[in-house]
């Protein structure tokens, strides 16, 4: 039996002690003592409790997030990391390797799962490498807020088959897949409505309950808020103001074209984190309503990808080509041609492959900004692009994916501008359609469905990965994350102790026997994986 099979079968003794990589407070310096993991004593599970081995995890950019601001991370909830630290890591494929009284009947060593990171029990988040110390350890325990949550249990089992790392790398992939999966409501159908027209009295019969005001607001009361506004002809100083007015879920619906053209100003953060929506589209609620149904990507389509060059941006463009029925052009762009030139590499075959165009942008590409902006005009085609993915917070970058949508496209607001965020947007082509739409984070549901995908070969998350190291180099795989070093995932393996941060790309001088083992563009495989355990793993 080989080295790996017999780590499957998770039949070792467990040792006595392993390794963590605590944090005690903010700052990198603050992860692990002295820039190396601590040790941690060995216990048996509690009652309550399953014992999980690490067996990969994909490092996060919200991981920095918590390192950034320690104690006082909102998903930390003022926790004193000095006497009480946890454990970063969410993108986690585990293994059991006990099982405490409790659950005998339901979990056993060997089985094999990943983690869905927002564990929510009796109303209350306990998100997995957040309260719940997470991924980047050998081990960690899980209780009864993630064996029985409020959505069930939060492990979704792995096939013996599936690849630890493309296991793991289902979670970020989950919340790109969320972002085209959204439950988006496109009828006014909230508790609190409000008309405002030249004529209000008209909408009596269509919308009884709704409150109705003239244009001058006479009548509305400062405090009031509503979960549906309907603005007939607006005006530019009339969205921003009301949209000051709009609940967490609520939508203003647009209806017909602006009594003033002009750019108005949105709070862009708040479609990001507070999902509200403002549709335009047509002259009556329901055209409005048939112009928003589209959520995912247009197939065939041209579309565009603004600031993709990281991580989760190349998981965009990825999706847009292997995709079934996806786009038939894909610019991207980035302020870094080295980032592009490994989008191309990494990709470039499978575009082929799909029949798909693919063209990366990149300032130096050009002899200034004004002729780069041109040019990604001119490839989005007389009518604009039909959907634009807004991967930098930068608000400029989300005025200039409204201006370049065609009708009834959708600007998917993925980077994660901070709610009171204003971006400054065309209000005529929000009238002609064009939907901004955003989310945080990912359900279960997703999880599941792209683990589903993973797993049927639809989906190879494995192109991701552009870095992988062992316990060890977790340090230093923070800080590269934080100084975004790698175009790409970086992957963790915490059963191998010792193996550098090395990239993917670095494995043919370094390791020709597992290079030889990658897939074309250099992609990450599990038969490396294999080939990599084999060798390292103690």
């Amino acid at each position: 039996m080989s080295k790996l099979d017999t780590y499957r079968q998770a039949q070792q003794a467990l040792p006595a002690n392993y390794e963590a990589w605590q944090v005690f407070g903010a700052g990198l310096e603050n992860v692990g003592r002295d820039g190396k993991s601590v040790t941690v004593p060995m216990r048996a599970p509690a009652a309550n409790e399953v014992l999980l081995r690490i067996d990969a995890l994909g490092l996060c950019l919200s991981d920095m997030k918590i390192i950034n601001q320690g104690g006082n991370h909102p998903r930390l909830r003022g926790r004193d990391l000095q006497n009480d630290p946890t454990v970063l890591g969410h993108e986690c494929a585990a293994t059991i390797v006990a099982v405490g009284e409790n659950w005998k009947d339901q979990f056993q060593p060997g089985q094999r799962f990943i983690v869905q990171a927002d564990i929510y029990y009796k109303g209350i988040g306990y998100a997995f490498g957040y309260m719940i110390p997470g991924g980047l350890a050998e081990y960690a325990f899980l209780d009864e807020r993630g064996l029985a949550g409020d959505e069930g249990c939060y492990l979704l089992p792995v096939k013996e088959s599936t690849g630890f790392s493309e296991a793991a790398l289902s979670e970020p992939w989950a919340c790109v897949v969320m972002s085209y999966a959204l439950d988006e409501r496109v009828t006014p159908t909230g508790a609190a409505q409000l008309v405002v027209a030249d004529d209000p009295a008209d909408w009596a019969e269509k919308l009884p309950r709704a409150q109705r005001v003239p244009k001058s607001l006479d009548g509305l009361a400062d405090d009031a808020r509503f979960d549906d506004i309907i603005l007939v002809a607006p005006t530019p100083a009339l969205v921003e103001t009301l949209g000051d007015r709009l609940n967490p879920n609520g939508i203003m619906f647009l209806l017909g074209d602006p009594a003033e053209d002009g750019d108005t100003q949105i709070d862009v953060g708040a479609i990001h984190y507070q999902n509200k929506r403002y549709l335009g589209g047509g002259s009556t609620l329901e055209e409005v309503a048939e112009a928003n149904r589209r959520i995912d990507l247009l197939p065939g389509g041209t579309s565009l990808f603004i600031g993709a060059g990281g991580p989760m941006g190349q998981m965009h463009v990825q999706r847009a080509i292997e995709m079934r029925n996806g786009s038939g052009c894909v610019v991207v762009t980035d302020l870094d041609r080295g980032r592009l030139t490994h989008i191309e590499k990494r990709f470039g075959d499978l575009a082929k492959e799909r029949n798909v165009k693919l063209i990366t942008l990149a300032p130096g590409d050009f002899e200034d900004q004004q002729a780069m902006n041109l040019r990604m005009a001119a490839l989005g085609g007389a009518n604009g692009y039909d959907d634009v993915v807004v991967l930098a917070p930068v608000p400029a970058l989300v005025k200039q994916a409204v201006e370049l949508s065609a009708k009834n496209a959708f600007v998917n607001l993925f980077a994660g501008l901070a709610t009171g965020t204003r971006a400054s947007v065309s209000l005529r082509q929000i009238c002609r359609g064009v939907k901004m739409i955003g989310c945080s984070g990912s359900r279960i549901k997703d999880l599941r469905d792209v683990l589903n995908m993973v797993e049927a070969g639809t989906l190879d998350s494995n192109r991701s990965v552009a870095a992988i190291g062992g316990l060890d180099a977790a340090h230093k795989g923070l800080a590269a994350v934080k100084n975004a070093v790698y175009p790409g995932k970086t992957v963790i393996y915490p059963q191998i102790p010792s193996f550098p941060l090395t990239a993917i790309d670095e494995l043919v001088a370094k390791e020709p026997e597992i290079a030889a083992a990658l897939g074309t563009g250099g992609v990450w495989t599990n038969e490396a994986e294999k080939l990599f355990l084999e060798k390292y793993l103690p």
